[in-house]
């Protein structure tokens, strides 16, 4: 089947809005508000914020999902759920930029995380509805190409909002939705794929074997995303108290290191998720590109750990971004292609996401049990170790997969 050039990069762009809606949120503007309103507790609000907000994101995503099958077989294609996500996903920044209190930060986190996984879980279901096999590394790429993308985003919206500002709130939502009205407005994907009654009667039957590599899979995302959730929402206060500032630095806050971290960090990491996906879409393997980048991100996350110098933080988040990117990239992949025959991938989908999700509420977890037992600058390195031992964990995992090679 041939697509359009447009449909590859609409769908693309699309998850570029998607992303673009959490990570400066989280990554910045969250914990610089927490920051602003409550200095003396701003570690521990966070740790409950997201904890708050990974518990809504797995219940919406898995609920989203399942309402987005429904959909597609009303109405044969997931687009009106999505758009409803979108508008929902505006109105949620806009209360953020007026939350100005622990209770409206609250609300504004729930209301934001059953917005966002309106449209995130319908958009993730598109790569095993209408995307062959041979494309699907190529096409993980080029939407897994978003998390670095955002988070390379992260830095000019610090520099033109270097303090807590509600316009920083306002204008990410207005890119994020604008991002992803192409594909809506232009819908170049054609019809689904892997619909017909011996695909669904197949799908609804997982085989012994494919429900291990399932679990496996499953396993293997959780321990990564795990430590990407403690290093998304926690490398600010990080920076801010590990007291990395040397040199010409001295001078800087934690906004303009963090600025400095991921420009060149994200650049890098899009160019490892593109070839990533490409890779293993040419070499028809999944298992041996995902082992070697689970490794890098768990090597960053050590550096981390262990090296808490500005010039290591910027070798360590570099090889986080690379690792973290093109793992994400190849793993989207393989697991289109372990649910891609279901009539429910949608639900399925939904199932795995709480790989995805429940990081954000294991991570924060953990961080408030350490936090509360010694001082903060040492509880996140060891929090760091720990993240990337179970990094290299996840890569071993992956390589006793068997229905996908």
């Amino acid at each position: 089947m041939m697509f359009p050039r447009s449909a590859f990069w609409s769908y693309g762009l699309a998850f570029l809005g998607a992303h673009l809606a959490f990570m400066p949120l989280l990554v910045l503007l969250l914990p610089r508000r927490g920051e602003a309103l409550f200095p003396d507790d701003a570690a521990v609000l966070l740790s409950l914020l997201l904890l708050t907000g990974g518990a809504v994101a797995g219940l919406s995503h898995i609920v989203a999902g399942a309402l987005s099958d429904r959909w597609m077989r009303r109405y044969g294609n997931r687009r009106g759920l999505i758009a409803i996500g979108a508008g929902l996903l505006f109105l949620s920044y806009i209360g953020f930029a007026l939350a100005n209190s622990k209770e409206t930060l609250f609300a504004a986190i729930v209301y934001f995380q059953i917005a966002l996984n309106c449209c995130f879980a319908p958009l993730g279901v598109l790569l095993a509805d209408h995307f062959p096999d041979e494309l699907k590394g190529r096409l993980s790429g080029l939407s897994n190409a978003a998390l670095p993308t955002a988070t390379l985003l992260v830095a000019p919206v610090a520099w033109l909002f270097p303090e807590d500002d509600f316009r920083a709130f306002i204008l990410i939502g207005i890119v994020a939705v604008m991002c992803m009205m192409p594909l809506l407005l232009f819908w170049k994907l054609g019809d689904a794929i892997g619909n017909d009654a011996s695909a669904s009667k197949q799908g609804r039957a997982f085989t012994p074997r494919l429900k291990v590599d399932f679990a496996l899979a499953w396993t293997s995302r959780l321990l990564v995303q795990t430590g990407a959730a403690f290093a998304i929402g926690y490398i600010y206060l990080y920076i801010t108290e590990a007291g990395i500032a040397e040199g010409a630095w001295q001078d800087a806050g934690a906004s303009e290191i963090l600025a400095a971290l991921t420009a060149p960090a994200a650049g890098l990491a899009i160019v490892a998720t593109l070839l990533g996906g490409a890779i293993s879409d040419l070499k028809a393997m999944r298992r041996v590109p995902l082992f070697v980048s689970a490794c890098v991100f768990g090597l960053g996350m050590a550096m981390l750990a262990i090296l808490p110098q500005l010039g290591w933080f910027f070798i360590a988040y570099g090889l986080l971004q690379i690792g973290l990117s093109a793992f994400l990239s190849v793993d989207t992949a393989m697991v289109a292609q372990l649910v891609g025959a279901s009539s429910r991938r949608g639900l399925w989908l939904g199932v795995m996401n709480l790989s995805n999700t429940l990081p954000s509420i294991i991570a924060p977890s953990i961080a408030l049990v350490a936090l509360s037992a010694e001082d903060v600058a040492s509880a996140l390195a060891h929090l760091f170790a720990g993240f990337a031992i179970a990094a290299f964990v996840s890569g071993f995992l992956m390589l006793l997969i068997r229905t996908v090679r």
